[in-house]
């Protein structure tokens, strides 16, 4: 299953192509801890570990960099990817909002996360499919030698998120052992 998920992105022509390559289930909660808690004694989600986030920049939709803070786990069973966030400081209410208001605990899906090809001409391609259907980059999170992960707001019709990645070997390379290690 690891290979399939992280084989050579399908090109994309047309947004929905972007699904092919889903290898990501993003969920928020209001506690990360608790939240692995959670999702190891209800679902059985035993492989989930913490992930560093402290060289990541976040930029908002005209691309300007905004503070930003949160606590990322990832977890697999054998397949695809479980990803927790727990949305801490800054510019993070686009993952709060999916939470409940009253503050009460709660594990909500937030996004899928797909993976594209590499490249600067790729990623203003997809870019300007984007702006075609009135959609674009919301948020983008970048990690140096790791990833460029656009959020795109398809929640008024899909119900969710969209996080397009451009993976660097070093992030396929932790998420095929996260899988390896979850089996």
């Amino acid at each position: 299953m690891t290979a399939a998920i992280f084989a050579p992105p399908r090109p994309v022509n047309a947004i929905a192509d972007i699904f092919a390559s889903v290898w990501q289930l993003g969920y928020v909660c209001p506690d990360l801890d608790r939240g692995m808690d959670f999702m190891r004694e209800r679902f059985g989600l035993e492989h989930c570990v913490e992930v560093p986030t402290d060289t990541a920049r976040v930029l908002d939709h005209n691309d300007e960099q905004v503070e930003w803070s949160a606590r990322i786990a990832m977890g697999a069973r054998g397949g695809l990817i479980i990803e927790l966030i727990e949305p801490v400081a800054g510019d993070v209410d686009f993952y709060r909002r999916f939470l409940p208001s009253d503050g009460s605990f709660a594990v909500r899906l937030h996004h899928l996360a797909t993976h594209v090809p590499l490249g600067d001409d790729v990623w203003d391609d997809i870019r300007g499919l984007l702006a075609e259907s009135g959609l674009r980059f919301d948020h983008t999170v970048l990690i140096p030698d790791r990833v460029r992960a656009g959020y795109v707001d398809t929640s008024a019709e899909l119900g969710h998120l969209l996080e397009i990645c451009q993976l660097q070997p070093a992030d396929i390379e932790l998420f095929t052992g996260i899988v390896r290690d979850s089996s």
